[in-house]
């Protein structure tokens, strides 16, 4: 069984590590006292010998725009003050029964109006794929997506109304999931278009992603089998969004749809990453830092990060557990 304290520690060292990290754009706010508590109902829960939560013990960092309780929502304004939220928001709230761990706000394009990511008030979070010339982090969910790739936090929840979520996490080179609408609550979270607003979630994997999804759900358990694609249809744009794409980007889409034409040929895809794995069957635990250059591509954390053997979230799903009191 895993160590209780496993939990403590990866919050610490996810606290230490934003704290140490030297772009100062990416974090609006830190969260350690809510963290540590939170932690702490992870680590009795291993004590207990409870069966795991979807998100149990997994770091989380909030778009701006989301209430959490205790704290002053800004929507990336400096004008925005109606005092600290009364209670958290709806999603909010859905994945702290999963057992996530929140950690704090991060920066956002003021009142989610572009797609640059840039926020004057704050500053902008750098884009981590910078060299010499710093390259814009994509919005609106700019600061999500870079906490993401730095690797500060294996999830941040955004907001997408035309973008931004899918932008950013494309710019960033991380996985962004826009749920449908409707699929993931809104309630408490600073609207741009009541008719358009989404919510979504940026991650390292897909498999991740959908970890998320189902906890968002309220759910207590989650399909990763994947899907086959046979049959499937890919729609390849030859229109004006070619124009001026600069040659690398071209190989690279290029590249990712010969990789599924092959793929729906052969009658399917390969696993996820990690998905194809008995979580009980070995341990991989997430490190949070802080990279200077570029990022590094990651396993799938959340459903590893306290495996270990007899003891998982896949065990407590065959069990049929649903502690979510």
């Amino acid at each position: 069984m895993e160590s209780p304290a496993i939990a403590t520690d990866i919050t610490n060292r996810t606290i230490d590590a934003i704290v140490a990290c030297r772009d100062r754009a990416v974090f609006t706010s830190v969260t350690p006292e809510r963290a540590f508590h939170e932690a702490a109902a992870t680590s009795a829960r291993i004590a207990e010998g409870q069966p795991l939560r979807l998100l149990d013990g997994v770091p989380v960092a909030w778009k701006d725009l989301f209430n959490l309780k205790g704290e002053v929502t800004r929507a990336g304004s400096l004008v925005l003050d109606d005092g600290p939220a009364m209670a958290d928001a709806e999603l909010v709230r859905r994945l702290a029964v999963a057992g996530a761990v929140t950690v704090g706000k991060v920066n956002m394009t003021e009142f989610a109006f572009s797609g640059l990511g840039l926020n004057p008030h704050y500053g902008t979070p750098r884009n981590p794929w910078s060299g010499a010339q710093v390259r814009i982090p994509g919005g609106s969910s700019s600061g999500s997506a870079v906490a993401v790739a730095l690797g500060l936090v294996p999830v941040a929840i955004g907001t997408d109304t035309s973008g931004s979520v899918r932008i950013p996490a494309a710019l960033n080179g991380i996985v962004g999931f826009k749920a449908s609408g409707n699929r993931w609550p809104l309630a408490g979270a600073f609207p741009l278009s009541p008719t358009l607003d989404t919510a979504g979630v940026m991650t390292n994997t897909v498999v991740d992603a959908a970890i998320v999804d189902a906890a968002a759900r309220g759910l207590s358990a989650v399909d990763l089998r994947p899907a086959p694609l046979e049959g499937l249809r890919i729609i390849v744009p030859l229109n004006a969004v070619w124009d001026d794409m600069e040659a690398a980007i071209v190989r690279n889409f290029r590249t990712g749809a010969r990789a599924l034409e092959r793929s729906r040929r052969l009658g399917g895809a390969p696993p996820p990453d990690g998905a194809g794995r008995c979580p009980g069957a070995w341990r991989a635990e997430w490190n949070p830092r802080c990279h200077r250059g570029f990022p590094d591509a990651s396993p799938a954390v959340i459903h590893h990060v306290f495996a270990a053997p007899g003891y998982s979230r896949q065990n407590a799903a065959e069990r049929g557990s649903d502690d979510r009191s």
